[in-house]
C-alpha cells in the first residue's frame, strides 16, 4: 500500500460515508456545511461537504474491507496492510510533521504531535452539488413588484 491508493481510497469511502477511520491514527468526517452569504449579504454560497481530521481513537473497519474487495486478498490480510500502513504513516507523520495525501490535502502534526488536516481548496466531495455555483445578487435588477 502507499499515500496514493490510501488517498483514493479515502475520497471514494467518503462520497458515501460520514466518516473513513484511519486505525490506530483517527478518522477523515464530511459534515454538510449549509448555503450562506457573504460579501454582505449580496452574494450566496452553495451548500457544501468540508472535509476535517478528528484525531480520537476510533475503530471501523470500512477501510480494511475496500482494500479487501478492491484487491481480492482475504479481509485479515487486508485489515494487517492497512493497520501497518497507517502505523508507518503516524511514525512519519511525527516524523517528518507534515504528509501529502494527493488529491485530498495535507496533514500535519504539531510539536506536540496534534495531528490536524488542511483540504485541498478544489476538494469536491460533495456530487450533489455539482454544478452550484455562488450567486451574486448584485447583478441581478430590481422588479417593481
Amino acid at each position: 500500500m502507499d499515500i496514493d491508493l490510501l488517498s483514493k481510497m479515502v475520497k471514494e469511502l467518503i462520497l458515501d460515508n460520514d466518516k473513513v477511520v484511519l486505525p490506530g491514527l483517527g478518522a477523515f468526517v464530511a459534515e454538510m456545511v449549509p448555503a450562506t452569504f457573504s460579501d454582505k449579504g449580496y452574494t450566496i454560497n452553495p451548500p457544501y461537504r468540508r472535509l476535517y481530521f478528528r484525531s480520537k481513537p476510533d475503530e471501523d473497519d470500512a477501510l480494511a474491507r475496500f482494500y479487501a474487495t478492491s484487491n481480492g486478498v482475504d479481509f485479515a490480510v487486508a485489515d494487517k496492510v492497512v493497520r501497518e500502513f497507517i502505523a508507518e504513516l503516524k511514525s512519519i507523520l511525527y516524523i517528518r510533521k507534515a504528509v501529502a495525501f494527493p488529491g485530498l490535502g495535507r496533514m500535519r502534526a504539531t510539536k506536540e504531535n496534534t495531528v490536524f488536516f488542511i483540504a485541498d481548496e478544489d476538494l469536491d466531495i460533495y456530487p450533489e452539488g455539482m454544478g452550484l455555483e455562488p450567486i451574486s445578487l448584485k447583478t441581478h435588477q430590481e422588479t417593481t413588484e
